[in-house]
């Protein structure tokens, strides 16, 4: 059985198109500038990062740390960090598809369980 190439596995994650180009070159992320605005809440990624992440239950689970896309001005990725004793793993810097996420009144809800976090990669600047 083959195994996924992670740059597939990476593209799937974030819930984009896996593309190649003329060298079988992979999509590259890239931090998003601070000014940049994420559609869906309409607010820049400096107002993003640092949002509470809620689990299910309402409670916090983690931080936004940063937006990341496919270009400067295209977002596809919340990188979060989660804490611990919250059901969740205490890992750093795992990037979670943008379309996981709700604005709430205390942050941003997340739709992901721990199982499918746990699968996701981890974003390294």
């Amino acid at each position: 059985m083959r195994r996924p190439r992670l740059s597939a596995v990476l593209a799937l994650a974030l819930g984009t198109a896996y593309a190649v180009g003329p060298a079988g070159a992979q999509v590259q992320y890239v931090e998003l500038p601070d000014g940049a605005i994420l559609a869906p809440w309409n607010m820049t990624v400096d107002a993003v990062e640092d949002l509470d992440v809620l689990g299910a239950n309402g409670q916090k689970i983690g931080e936004v740390e940063e937006v990341i896309g496919t270009d400067p001005a295209t977002p596809a990725a919340l990188v979060v960090d989660f804490e611990g004793g919250s059901g969740f793993d205490t890992r750093d810097d795992i990037a979670v598809p943008l379309d996981a996420f709700s604005m709430a009144p205390k942050g941003l809800l997340m739709t992901l369980s721990a199982d499918s976090v746990a699968a996701l990669p981890t974003w390294d600047d």
